[in-house]
């Protein structure tokens, strides 16, 4: 007596092999969002996070320069800069360091699960360019404190990280 063809398909994946998946799927329709709206959200979000340290003066290092971030697996970049007031955040520009990885590593670095120096020394995040930029830049990541983020964005970043953990 022969099977029936449907006991021969294979099997749907475990769920804990599609879990490490899921932040990809979810955020891969951003780069499919137009830039004016993409820049409007992470401009406000960074405005809201880094209020105290742009007043500060702490992002004057990034002031006429600007620092690509790649998130690959997504397709999405973009150049950061500092007018001394905002960080800005542009489409095209010709980068002075960039900052590149899979967004696991970036959602990791923003959830604060793992910090920077894991990250790069594991070669997990990439630098490149102009060496004090860099630097700068990632003594910056190392004082994202979680609780001036918005709420929303917190809360979410605590999620899908959760997913990956």
């Amino acid at each position: 007596m022969r099977l029936p063809a449907i006991l021969h398909l294979p099997l749907p994946p475990f769920p804990s092999r599609i879990t490490h998946k899921l932040p990809r799927i979810l955020f891969k329709p951003i780069s499919r969002v137009p830039f004016i709206l993409q820049r409007l959200l992470v401009e406000a979000a960074l405005k809201h996070t880094f209020e105290e340290a742009i007043s500060d003066g702490d992002f004057d290092f990034l002031r006429g320069k600007h620092l690509k971030v790649e998130i690959k697996d997504i397709n999405l970049h973009w150049y950061f800069s500092f007018n001394g007031r905002n960080i800005t955040v542009s489409c095209h520009a010709r980068a002075d360091a960039t900052i590149s990885g899979e967004l696991r590593e970036f959602l990791l670095l923003a959830s604060r699960q793992e910090d920077p120096d894991t990250l790069f020394f594991q070669r997990r995040l990439h630098i490149n360019g102009d060496t004090d930029l860099s630097l700068e830049v990632k003594n910056m990541l190392d004082t994202i404190d979680m609780d001036t983020m918005p709420q929303p964005l917190r809360k979410g970043l605590e999620r899908v990280t959760k997913l990956l953990v």
